[in-house]
């Protein structure tokens, strides 16, 4: 599973979640990183509060909140009647909306409006949907948080392949949690996993598990780096948002990877017939006020406009080919078991 997200969820973002039968009557399911989650759903709110001083037509949206992350969006793929549907669907890059029986449900036709122009940086990385269904407006973008001190003279790694060099030995931390060290990991980033084994294969996952010291919490991994804790080593991956919030910037920095720094794209898929109905929603998303909001808090938005991403910043992802035609989730899969089964006997080597 893939999921970068605390696990503690705040009674105020409790609600209830609509049912399947109630899913057709959604405008809008949203589904956000947790860092963004009150704001974007601010924004949604002051966008149907504006327009309902112009329209008599009402728009009903929900916004996931708190640790919620698989429902509903578990159960849109299996619906084979779009009026079932949300109009429209707001999400990062996972397997349970890459069916292509659900996007055929969210296919534009020649009357949709085209997306702003996209940073070049974005563009480059292909993160323009080519068949125009999953409509990116931001990222996710992990780089490198690195202590300086524990380099010891050592050079800082420089692409993603250089973290699979055997002198990072038990120094590389990434997402992930577990109630216990008994127990497997519960919550980890697959994602991070999934494509290095697409890029560097079997060998490199497992030179990249031999390498890992553990697994744990994205905001302990950025408050914990660049102190004395064992819990953390020379190299953390991170989301750009928790590595610019390392308490410890003085001994620490941030590094985007030569390569591309691994970004998991953020959009939205529209059902053709809502989109003139729904042209509000569509205008926040890829408007200037929610742009501000992900450029601040280090999501960057993806449209040239914005200028979100470093000067001479590089991306790279998974590809629209592979999330077109590739089973997603079952290399997903593969990929985490085949680290944990490194990683795992990484671990009773050390203990013997």
């Amino acid at each position: 599973m893939t999921r970068f997200s605390p696990r503690y969820v705040p009674d105020a973002d409790r609600h209830e979640l609509p049912s399947a039968d109630e899913l057709g009557s959604l405008d809008l399911l949203g589904r956000m990183p947790i860092p963004l989650r009150r704001a974007f759903k601010s924004g949604i709110d002051k966008t149907l509060a504006q327009h309902r001083k112009t329209s008599d037509l009402s728009l009903k949206c929900c916004c996931l909140g708190g640790g919620e992350w698989y429902s509903p969006f578990d159960t849109l793929a299996t619906e084979s009647d779009s009026k079932r549907l949300p109009g429209m669907l707001v999400s990062t890059i996972y397997q349970d909306i890459l069916s292509p029986s659900l996007l055929h449900h969210y296919a534009p036709d020649t009357h949709s409006r085209p997306m702003p122009l996209m940073h070049p940086a974005c563009s480059a990385a292909g993160l323009a949907d080519p068949l125009g269904v999953f409509r990116v407006f931001s990222a996710i973008p992990f780089v490198w948080l690195v202590d300086q001190r524990r380099l010891k003279g050592r050079k800082p790694p420089r692409v993603w392949a250089d973290l699979f060099d055997p002198c990072w030995a038990s120094e590389v931390i990434f997402g992930g949690w577990r109630p216990n060290t008994q127990v497997p990991y519960q919550d980890f980033n697959a994602y991070l996993l999934l494509s290095l084994f697409r890029e560097y294969g079997a060998a490199g996952l497992q030179a990249f598990a031999a390498n890992v010291r553990q697994l744990q919490h994205n905001v302990r991994t950025a408050t914990q780096t660049g102190s004395n804790s064992r819990e953390v080593g020379t190299i953390a991956i991170l989301p750009w948002l928790q590595a610019e919030l390392c308490p410890r910037r003085d001994r620490t920095m941030v590094i985007w990877p030569e390569d591309g720094a691994l970004v998991m794209p953020i959009g939205f898929m529209i059902q053709a017939e809502a989109e003139q109905r729904l042209s509000p929603l569509v205008d926040y998303l890829n408007g200037p006020d929610l742009g501000a909001v992900l450029k601040r808090n280090c999501y960057p938005s993806t449209h040239a406009v914005m200028h979100s991403f470093p000067e001479q910043a590089r991306l790279k992802w998974l590809g629209w080919e592979f999330c077109h035609q590739q089973n997603f989730a079952a290399e997903q899969q593969q990929a985490a078991e085949l680290f944990f089964a490194y990683h795992s006997a990484q671990e009773r080597r050390a203990c013997n």
